[in-house]
């Protein structure tokens, strides 16, 4: 049996993966701040005025409609049965009654249309409006 010395381990991976992360997340803050029109360096707190500012920006820089899944597909076989269709971003100003859950948005799967949380769906990797969504979702879920 082989036991490794601490000093014959390579961790240069690591610190590049670490590196990368510290990056992504650099990048990912610089694109939430810019979505809210905030300057500074601390992300703001979610509240109704920023999630309406984040309305306004999605509102311009979605591209609708896109493929979604909901509430998320456990196996690949799930899938097609959690596909819909986001047909419109609702404005939360206009939509109040639907609680704190975030952005709201109609989604249609075949002849039925719900009102489900922006948060609760997931795009693919590939679609345009991907990176935004997946914004939207770190700050609202991390900032509040």
């Amino acid at each position: 049996m082989y036991l490794a010395i601490l000093s014959e381990v390579d961790w240069s991976g690591l610190d590049q993966a670490t590196a990368d992360r510290q990056n992504e997340r650099a990048g990912q803050k610089a694109r939430i701040l810019a979505a809210l029109g905030v300057s500074g360096s601390q992300l703001p707190r979610v509240d109704d005025e920023m999630v309406r500012r984040y309305y306004r920006y999605l509102s311009k820089h979605l591209v609708i409609p896109f493929e979604a899944c909901y509430p998320g597909p456990v196996n690949p076989d799930e899938e097609s049965l959690h596909r819909c269709t986001v047909v419109e971003l609702l404005d939360p100003a206009e939509h109040a009654d639907l609680g704190f859950s975030g952005l709201h948005c109609r989604v249609r799967r075949q002849t039925l249309e719900v009102i489900l949380p922006l948060i609760d769906l997931q795009v693919p990797e590939a679609h345009p409006s991907f990176q935004k969504i997946e914004d939207f979702w770190y700050w609202f879920w991390n900032w509040r």
